[in-house]
């Protein structure tokens, strides 16, 4: 366990001297509170058999296995939307040295901290999957109902297969524990399984836990597991699967380890399950974009992030009421401190105008000397940009954002973590009335997974399998829910009848912009095979200057990105392979 959280903690003894961490709750998902650790006296040991003969006890200890599902989009806390954002062309960190992991992976440069990155993950993954392990095994001991008995084991095979797909993600094909609690000694003989055997083992444990879970859950349980979350995590991994990354495209040129990391033969089938696995979703009749272009256009977007219980979220992170978002990301006018992620120019010219077209189009109605007038209404919710208006305590009233030189916010050094280095500030999840120093706060959930990431799954899944009028059909109803103009084609901005490859383009841009900062970039580029869009190549940001009240706008390099074959996976822990010689590592490491 990592000290990823900051929960106050029992060690639980377990057989055979293992020792697994259980957390209390003082804020987190929002499950029902529970009596038990903070009310216990004394020093009693707390072993398996105190732990599961105690109704309160038990479902804290489930409790404890939810915290971390935020793993991917967190690494350690809400604000800090996700590591991985910076990897990728999407976003540029505060940080000049090479010493932290995103810079390190960025540049090429692969040091301790990288490494010791890996390990923390592994070891962290692996120990909520050993507690799931450790909760089954004890199913007969809880004193509690046997639906509920039926609900909680299936939730927490749900949360085993949670942090599995991170592990594949990560790593490729990982020795799969199954439902044995094993000793640590035990898992030197512990061998990585195929790809193919991950994926099977995941697809059968979320096929078999479905119509165990409810459809939804009303007050406290709000956030736990539903079967529209199973049916979602199946949908992400098989579309995973089908990938080119995966789907018959190993980095390795040795058949044996080429198994361990991807399909070893193409099948065009897996898109044709994959588009069936997300229909499965949809054909739930329980989630819904959501919408509202009468306040104004692109309204549901902004709301849904700020909206605790919503009709599109299916897995989330509920947060205590606050405004850590807006500490974290906010500009310094407006009392923002921390400047995780920046977005960049690359970020900010895949977003179209408010008709729908590239920027690129002649037709668009793109105006370099106002490039940020009439664009898509999503961007001005992601991206604060020069003249943008947020809430200003001083005033008490929205007003505008300078970023020029010589402006409030203007650009500054990369050495300095004082402001913004590409020009931009990061806006996404934040509520504009909610200063840090004044305004509301915010009752915020993080999605982990929300149905507009199942449509597009769904889309890029209808592409690659022959039905093109219905990946059309999805991203014309995202970009209606985004508030882009229909036009008088009713088709928003998108070609009538584009070739595979059009539609496939199309498809991963509306993925980059309606999925930026939630942590999926990185991962998308990865599974496409699409690292050679990185790699070598400048992320830029954009300098603004002001002569009487013109503005000028230059494009400005920031820092080249890195990205060789190598990292299409990560690296097994040096640790594991010392421990465990069975274990083989991936290519290039």
């Amino acid at each position: 366990m990592t000290g990823r959280h900051k929960h106050l903690r029992r060690r639980l003894n377990l057989p055979g001297g293992a020792v697994v961490m259980l957390i209390l709750i003082l804020t987190s998902w929002a499950c029902k509170k529970q009596s038990g650790f903070l009310d216990r006296k004394g020093d009693a040991p707390l072993n398996e058999q105190v732990v599961f003969a105690d109704s309160a006890l038990t479902m804290d200890f489930l409790t404890g296995i939810y915290i971390g599902a935020d793993f991917n989009i967190q690494s350690g806390a809400v604000h800090n939307t996700s590591d991985f954002e910076r990897l990728t062309d999407l976003a540029e960190g505060r940080y000049p040295a090479t010493g932290n992991f995103d810079k390190q992976v960025t540049q090429g440069v692969f040091g301790p901290n990288f490494y010791s990155k890996m390990a923390t993950e592994w070891n962290f993954l692996y120990a909520k999957i050993r507690n799931v392990n450790i909760f089954l095994h004890n199913a007969e001991r809880w004193p509690l109902s046997v639906p509920l008995k039926i609900r909680l084991r299936a939730e927490a095979r749900f949360l085993r297969a949670w942090y599995y797909h991170y592990l594949i993600r990560y790593f490729g094909g990982v020795p799969l524990l199954g439902d044995r609690v094993y000793a640590i000694e035990d898992q030197a003989d512990l061998s990585r399984s195929t790809f193919g055997s991950c994926m099977s083992y995941l697809v059968s444990e979320l096929d078999a836990i479905k119509s165990d879970l409810p459809l939804a859950y009303a007050g406290d349980d709000y956030g736990r597991v539903t079967r529209g979350a199973v049916l979602a995590l199946k949908s992400r991994i098989l579309v995973m699967a089908a990938s080119p990354l995966f789907n018959g495209g190993s980095i390795s040129a040795d058949p044996d380890l080429a198994k361990l990391t991807a399909y070893p033969t193409v099948d065009a089938n897996r898109w044709v399950i994959a588009r069936e696995a997300a229909k499965e979703v949809i054909d739930l009749g329980r989630y819904e974009l959501m919408s509202d272009n009468a306040t104004r256009p692109g309204n549901g977007f902004y709301k849904l992030f700020l909206t605790r219980v919503n009709s599109e979220f299916i897995f989330s992170r509920q947060y205590p009421s606050g405004k850590i978002m807006e500490i974290s990301h906010n500009p310094k006018s407006r009392g923002g401190a921390w400047y995780f992620d920046y977005p960049t120019q690359e970020l900010v010219d895949m977003f179209p105008m408010a008709n729908g077209r590239p920027i690129v189009d002649p037709l668009s109605g793109y105006d370099p000397a106002e490039p940020y007038r009439d664009r898509d209404p999503r961007f001005g919710f992601t991206v604060m940009y020069n003249g943008s208006l947020y809430f200003l305590n001083t005033t008490k009233a929205l007003a505008p954002v300078y970023t020029y030189s010589g402006g409030s916010d203007g650009i500054v050094a990369i050495s300095s973590n004082t402001g913004t280095v590409t020009g931009y500030f990061h806006r996404k999840m934040c509520d504009e009335y909610a200063a840090v120093s004044g305004g509301n706060n915010v009752d915020r959930a993080v999605p982990l997974i929300r149905y507009a990431e199942v449509l597009l799954d769904y889309a890029e899944a209808c592409n690659e399998s022959g039905q093109p009028a219905n990946a059309l059909a999805v991203l014309r109803s995202i970009r209606e829910r985004a508030g882009i103009q229909r036009g008088n084609d009713g088709l928003f901005g998108l070609p009538a009848a584009p070739s595979t490859d059009q539609l496939r383009q199309l498809i991963q841009n509306e993925r980059a912009i309606e999925l930026a900062f939630e942590g999926h970039r990185f991962w998308d580029l990865r599974r496409w095979k699409a690292g050679a869009q990185l790699d070598g190549r400048f992320v830029h940001g954009m300098s603004i200057s002001l002569s009487g009240s013109k503005y000028t706008y230059q494009p400005i390099n920031i820092r080249t990105r890195y990205f060789k074959d190598n990292l299409y996976l990560f690296p097994i822990p040096i640790t594991e392979l010392n421990l465990n010689p069975s274990i083989r590592q991936n290519p290039g490491w």
